[in-house]
């Protein structure tokens, strides 16, 4: 069953709960990592290479050229691609069916066509990098800096890059220690596929990081050496506007079962089919200014000044928007 009945945490007598606890989703293992127009943007800012991004295109587009006579690569790009054919393609390759069979060579150009989209828009594929779920450590070890991280192989350890989608701060990266922690295994058993935060902070990491929580969200993991090498954070995000306080929201726990179930209606309805533009039309707007910025030398320090400004003031929308 997707949801269960729970008994209240006696640690936890202070607050109104209910008593079903439903699974909404649980961590997989990690597909393709591929960067984000915004991702590759950020990382240029901290200073990572032009050439780290033109390799990976380039090496991406010459691979693809050989996709209809090399099994090889053929092979590799079904498997990419696989969700979009249930792996009908991979499978055909596996069991011998030659490249140039109709049907298959018509999966294939659709895999490269999606590729090209995909390279298009700034999606690089990138290695030893991962998006893993996020939540809290349970046991309370970690430090402010550090996080644990569990792949196939159990728990990793040095520095790692923590990003989310889709931040735009320019302290929206993190660089942080990826921490064995032996007694987490009394709580994990064998599972895989996450990242954990720490409980210590005067600010929770999650919300440093494009205002993150940990209810599902996916985080961009990085260990790859190049971008570690090359990258240097910035400072978090804090927002320059100042809150708006609102007394009209409704506290669950005072409104009957109908009342609740009125509620969510309503909330999902407005949010669903309220017309906004504001998200899109910041985050364009962000990256247009961002472009330039990265362009101009240093001797240009007043406009960059100034730019950098109006994208700070541009982050604030764009995250307010997100949570509206």
């Amino acid at each position: 069953p997707s949801m269960i009945k729970v008994s209240k945490d006696p640690a936890l007598s202070n607050f109104s709960t209910f008593n079903a606890l439903e699974v909404v989703t649980t961590s997989n293992p990690p597909k393709r990592t591929k960067l984000s127009r915004n991702l590759v943007a950020l990382l240029s800012y901290g200073g990572v290479p032009d050439e780290f991004f033109l390799d990976i295109l380039l090496n991406t587009l010459e691979e693809s050229k050989t996709i209809f006579n090399n099994k090889r690569s053929a092979l590799k790009a079904a498997l990419n691609y696989g969700d979009m054919d249930d792996q009908n393609a991979a499978q055909m390759i596996l069991v011998g069916i030659p490249l140039d069979e109709p049907h298959l060579k018509d999966h294939l150009s659709i895999l490269l066509k999606t590729e090209k989209i995909d390279l298009k828009a700034g999606r690089l594929p990138v290695t030893e990098s991962y998006y893993l779920m996020g939540t809290v450590d349970p046991t309370g070890e970690l430090k402010e800096d550090e996080v644990c991280v569990i792949l196939e192989s159990g728990q990793i350890s040095g520095d790692v890059l923590v990003y989310r989608n889709p931040g735009l701060h320019f302290g929206d990266i993190h660089v942080l220690k990826a921490t064995y922690v032996k007694a987490l295994e009394d709580y994990v058993g064998n599972s895989k596929y996450a990242v954990f935060f720490p409980q210590k902070g005067p600010r929770s990491l999650g919300d440093e990081i494009a205002g993150g929580d940990f209810d599902g969200d996916m985080y961009f993991i990085s260990r790859n050496p190049e971008l570690l090498e090359h990258f240097k954070p910035g400072e978090p995000w804090v927002s320059l506007t100042p809150p708006s306080k609102s007394n009209s929201a409704k506290i669950p726990s005072k409104l009957s079962a109908e009342e609740l179930e009125e509620e969510l209606f309503d909330m999902f309805l407005k949010t669903r089919f309220h017309a906004s533009n504001v998200i899109g039309m910041a985050a364009d707007s962000w990256l247009t200014l961002m472009d330039r910025f990265l362009t101009l030398g240093d001797e240009r320090v007043e406009e960059k000044a100034e730019m950098k400004k109006k994208m700070l003031r541009l982050i604030d929308i764009y995250y307010d928007a997100l949570d509206a």
